[in-house]
């Protein structure tokens, strides 16, 4: 399936021009991250973090207090890229002349393709959320953000609705649509019984159930 023209130049971006003590503060969480995702947090020392980032211990201890500075510093990082890619996604001007559908079906893709781009290091963050709840509750609402970008991308549109309660039966599509993707990422123990299909065919039907409930005419 095409990538949906209406994110087809999405994509994440870092910061480009960096001073050379940025560059290496860069280099550094760059390795931590890796490391965190291979390893683990608790498995991982400082010295590990300078030896894959081919920096020594006292360039790390410059940059970072410990281990647990470097793991924040790489949350704040996320989450600056992460919202300007969302503040990005959810702009209204971007979605003129889109539907409903439209915009359902770049939520997907989008949602898979990040989600499978950094799934090793959001196992990594949950890892370390289970000794700061803090950082759990942070990516939560982080995660969020998107669908009430979403949300109000499709109520912007109800005129398209044919449910009666438009507001609560976008909330339930937005919760449905989460919960699927999540068992489609995450690879559940349990498989949900599309497990074994194509994105393609995944995203199609979610889709078409996303529309039926809502009572919108599918193009054509």
């Amino acid at each position: 399936m095409a990538r949906s023209q209406w994110i087809s130049d999405l994509h994440w971006v870092r910061p480009g021009q960096q001073s050379r003590s940025q560059k290496t503060q860069a280099a550094l969480l760059d390795a931590a991250q890796t490391l965190f995702c291979e390893r683990g947090v608790d498995s991982t020392s400082v010295a590990d973090v300078a030896e894959r980032a081919g920096c020594s211990v006292g360039a790390v201890y410059h940059h970072f207090r410990d281990k647990i500075t470097m793991l924040y510093a790489l949350v704040d990082r996320m989450t600056m890229e992460t919202r300007a890619m969302t503040k990005e996604a959810v702009n209204p001007e971007r979605w003129e002349g889109a539907r409903i559908v439209d915009l359902l079906l770049a939520y997907l893709q989008l949602s898979l393709e990040l989600g499978r781009e950094h799934a090793s290091f959001k196992r990594a963050m949950l890892e370390a959320s289970r000794n700061n709840p803090d950082i759990l509750q942070h990516l939560t609402e982080l995660s969020r953000e998107l669908d009430k970008g979403l949300e109000m991308l499709i109520l912007a549109r109800k005129s398209e609705i044919g449910h009666p309660d438009p507001a609560t039966a976008t909330a339930f599509v937005i919760d449905k649509l989460g919960a699927m993707l999540w068992e489609r990422l995450e690879k559940s123990p349990r498989p949900t019984m599309l497990a074994s299909r194509s994105d393609q065919v995944f995203i199609q039907e979610a889709v078409r159930s996303c529309c039926a409930y809502l009572q919108i005419k599918l193009p054509g």
